[in-house]
């Protein structure tokens, strides 16, 4: 993944979870986590994609997973490391970095992407997860309602999956995640700069430079989104490698 690349992976937890040989693989922050969830599912699954993960890194960067170091980033927007883009240790800071990652998880699904061109965000969700109205309301413009609401119902709920993604994409990408929600009303992905029908465009908001994202071919059963980073003229999106 040489000479400004970006390669996204895509991950799914085994029927039978290992979670002795997965366990073994997680940090302290991590195990913590999966210890104070009560769904054994939930917990297993968590546990299943961190490990994936972990290996596809090692994998990545020739360094044994259990050894892949995580931690965050201030959020550039208020400060707090909770929210904040997640790094690799041992870089310089954010915007110096020689490696950018983002990962997102759905269920037993996993999506991790890696860049060496910059800031890059993912996110993905399985196809029967709801967008409410409330969530249309708080996070999508008056532009992207309407142009839900004219398609038949039967389109509506996964266009709005679409946007969602795509939002949370960018918003990753700029490393504030899904901290800044009340704001995302002003991230079109649907409506403005963005055609109907495409699957790729810029996203623009005051404020903030162009940001490239792309939904991405997971099938019917997932809905992915990749946001950034530009590695050749014209303002696309990396392909993914």
């Amino acid at each position: 993944m040489p000479g400004g690349r970006c390669a996204v992976w895509l991950g799914h937890a085994p029927a039978a979870p290992r979670p002795v040989a997965d366990g073994a693989l997680l940090d302290g922050a991590e195990r913590e986590r999966a210890d104070r969830m009560t769904d054994p599912v939930a917990r297993a699954h968590y546990i299943a994609a961190r490990a994936g993960i972990r290996r596809t890194l090692g994998a990545a960067l020739g360094t044994p997973p259990a050894q892949v170091a995580f931690g965050r980033a201030p959020c550039p927007g208020c400060g707090s490391a909770r929210h904040g883009p997640p790094v690799l240790l041992g870089q310089g800071p954010y915007g110096e970095r020689e490696m950018w990652l983002s990962v997102s998880r759905a269920g037993p699904w996993w999506l991790l992407a890696l860049s060496y061109a910059g800031p890059v965000g993912v996110d993905l969700e399985v196809d029967r997860t709801d967008v409410g109205p409330a969530v249309l309301r708080r996070c999508f413009s008056d532009a992207e309602r309407e142009r839900i609401a004219a398609l038949p119902a039967a389109w509506r709920q996964r266009e709005a999956l679409r946007g969602w993604v795509r939002k949370e994409a960018v918003t990753k990408g700029w490393g504030t995640g899904t901290g800044t929600a009340a704001g995302l009303g002003s991230v079109e992905v649907l409506a403005g700069a963005w055609p109907a029908g495409h699957r790729a465009a810029v996203v623009r908001r005051a404020g903030r430079p162009d940001w490239p994202v792309a939904e991405l071919p997971l099938g019917r059963r997932l809905v992915g989104a990749l946001a950034g980073p530009v590695d050749r003229p014209g303002g696309r999106p990396a392909d993914p490698g």
